[in-house]
Order: structure tokens, then C-alpha cells, then sequence
């Protein structure tokens, strides 16, 4: 036996996008989005600097099957940093990062 399953395709996940870096003015808005395709179901999550991100009045995520977005709102110079979206599934977890630069 090859140690192939015949109990159907492997589970599989991969990027379809790749977050971009960004430059915004205090009081602005940022929109990152992340976009994976695989086995179902995949989920997202959002850290900045490694930590996860807290929503709030200001920081909204909104998930779907296949993306997920987080928008940031009244930018502040302290919302500089690396973001990163993992996105995962049964199969794996594949990640992509972004820089965030807030200028006063």
C-alpha cells in the first residue's frame, strides 16, 4: 500500500491574495483583506504585532466562507505595526503578513 485514502481528495488551503502594506494619516481608515481557498470549513484570524487583534468600536472583522476582512477606523500612530491573517483549516494554516504606517 502506498498509504494513499480512498475516502476522497486530501484536505488542502492556500492563499488567493496576499496582504499589502500601507501607509495612512491619523484619523484615516485602513481595509486589509485576506483570501484563501481549501477544504471547508477555513477559518481567519487577525494578529498585530504576533498578539490577537481585540475588536472594537474602532477595529471590525467581518468573515466569510472564503475571506476575511478587518477594517480599522480613526487611525491612530499607536495602530502602526505587522498585521498578519492566518487562515486554516483541517489540512493546515497558511499566513500573510502586512506593515501598517500611521503617520500623525
Amino acid at each position: 500500500m502506498d498509504g494513499a485514502s480512498s475516502s476522497g481528495p486530501r484536505p488542502y488551503i492556500r492563499l488567493t491574495s496576499q496582504l499589502k502594506n500601507a501607509t495612512r494619516s491619523a484619523g484615516g481608515e485602513v481595509r486589509f483583506r485576506c483570501e484563501a481557498i481549501g477544504t471547508p470549513p477555513l477559518s481567519f484570524t487577525w494578529l498585530k504585532n504576533h498578539a490577537p487583534i481585540e475588536k472594537s468600536r474602532r477595529v471590525k472583522v467581518r468573515n466569510r466562507e472564503n475571506s476575511s476582512r478587518l477594517v480599522i477606523t480613526e487611525l491612530d500612530v499607536l495602530d502602526s505595526g505587522y498585521y498578519q491573517c492566518i487562515a486554516s483549516n483541517s489540512a493546515a494554516s497558511v499566513n500573510t503578513t502586512s506593515v501598517l504606517r500611521v503617520s500623525p
